[in-house]
């Protein structure tokens, strides 16, 4: 062999491990950044990987620490896009849903702060759903989709892959969550307080304890603002004797508008569960500096029919949209959110509500809510064909989905159709 031949061998074999260093280098620079609109995209399925090390994944399956924050890592994907391994510490979150890591849980996320004090694209937290008590597995999408056509101040959501350590758990919705980024985001002014209502109704007396005790907890401002003023305020108001005065006054401690427009799309999704149904449950309020609260939807999962008490696939629960009083799927006969029973039993205050509920039924059909739907079980059915077809049990439990799926769409008519009675009972055009 010529030494030139030699050489140019040589040179070849040094060469090959740097050109192949090259194009490992080119696929990581062809990974661009994810940003907020592929994470909320209604379209795609994110992957989102956690890595949590053996002291996490013990604290989480434990009963009695399964709520509380630890620390581990995640990844977001979606395409060629990655948001690169992130600092979070992370808990599993339910109230009747509530499970641990083994299981199918969800979970909240908190990320790392970074030096403007803000964590991954300006989120500080991260809602993750396991929609298990949603045999649709749309209800939420759709939900906080119609709360946002309104102009109700509501989260946005996105599809997620969930793995831990390696571990499939499942399709997930990603809800954003109500914190002080979804604040300033959705807001003008300065937020005060962000208050938690979780079985609680305004009733004198409710405003007791601190930020971490009573039946409102304050999920941000108690720092600068280390009292429940606001909220006291607001409740005394719900006292006040002459409907004239409090529906006039109404506007001065809440958002008035907005506030009708909540109450009308929780009662054309059928929200038992949110405050102005009979449970008074998942819902913040959030106050600002001028003590006027607005009301921010919240655990939309039970909606647009769900009937869990039933054991029977595809039948509906139906909340009357104009009662002091209704059943929820497993108690008969209980009081409403407040607020709302006042405005209902005030004439000036119904028909304004009344005109809402009209407005949110053409809402529903311009949008083309359930094309929507129709759309977002095409997009999930990949996803929930590979968790659900491992076995015959699950398999089954496909047929389930798709048979929740048509009566959720179904649903939809059917509300718009009661919206349109109930409309011509009271005389409204």
């Amino acid at each position: 062999m010529s030494k030139v031949a030699l050489i140019r061998r040589i040179a070849i074999g040094l060469l090959a491990p740097l050109t192949l260093v090259g194009l490992f280098a080119g696929s990581a620079e062809a990974a661009s950044p994810l940003t907020l609109t592929d994470i909320y995209n209604p379209a795609k399925i994110t992957r989102i990987d956690f890595n949590l090390p053996a002291s996490s994944v013990t604290s989480l399956n434990t009963k009695e620490t399964l709520e509380t924050y630890v620390p581990g890592s995640v990844t977001l994907t979606s395409g060629t896009k990655t948001s690169g391994a992130q600092e979070i510490q992370v808990r599993l979150k339910g109230s009747t849903s509530l499970q641990k890591l083994d299981w199918t849980p969800s979970f909240k996320i908190k990320f790392k702060k970074g030096p403007t004090g803000l964590g991954y694209l300006g989120l500080r937290r991260m809602t993750l759903n396991a929609m298990t008590q949603d045999d649709s597995k749309l209800h939420e999408f759709g939900a906080y989709t119609l709360f946002n056509a309104m102009g109700v101040q509501a989260s946005k959501t996105g599809w997620a892959r969930v793995y831990v350590n390696g571990k499939d758990k499942g399709l997930y919705i990603n809800v954003e969550t109500p914190d002080e980024t979804f604040m300033s985001r959705k807001f003008r002014d300065i937020t005060q307080h962000v208050y938690e209502g979780a079985g609680s109704d305004f009733w004198m007396g409710a405003d007791y304890g601190d930020n971490k005790t009573g039946p409102f907890l304050v999920d941000y401002g108690w720092k600068v603002t280390p009292n429940k003023y606001d909220l006291n305020n607001l409740i005394a108001y719900t006292y006040l004797n002459d409907p004239a005065t409090w529906y006039s006054g109404l506007n001065t401690v809440t958002d008035r508008a907005s506030l009708l427009k909540f109450f009308a799309v929780e009662n054309f999704i059928g929200h038992w569960d949110g405050y102005s149904g009979p449970d008074k449950n998942n819902y913040f309020i959030r106050s600002n500096t001028q003590g006027k609260f607005t009301f921010i939807p919240w655990g939309t999962d039970q909606t647009f029919g769900e009937n869990r008490w039933s054991q029977q696939v595809g039948d509906t629960f139906d909340m009357p949209m104009l009662s002091d009083r209704s059943d929820q799927p497993w108690v008969q006969n209980l009081d409403r959110g407040r607020l709302y029973v006042q405005c209902i039993n005030y004439k000036p205050c119904k028909v304004a509500y009344l005109q809402a509920l009209k407005a949110v039924s053409a809402k529903a059909a311009s949008i083309g809510l359930t094309t929507k739907f129709s759309n977002a079980a095409k997009v999930i059915a990949p996803a929930l064909q590979s968790q659900y077809s491992q076995n015959l049990s699950t398999m089954k439990y496909l047929d389930d989905i798709r048979t929740e799926q048509n009566r959720t769409i179904w649903y939809v008519g059917n509300r718009r159709t009661q919206v349109a009675d109930l409309l011509k009972q009271n005389g409204i055009k």
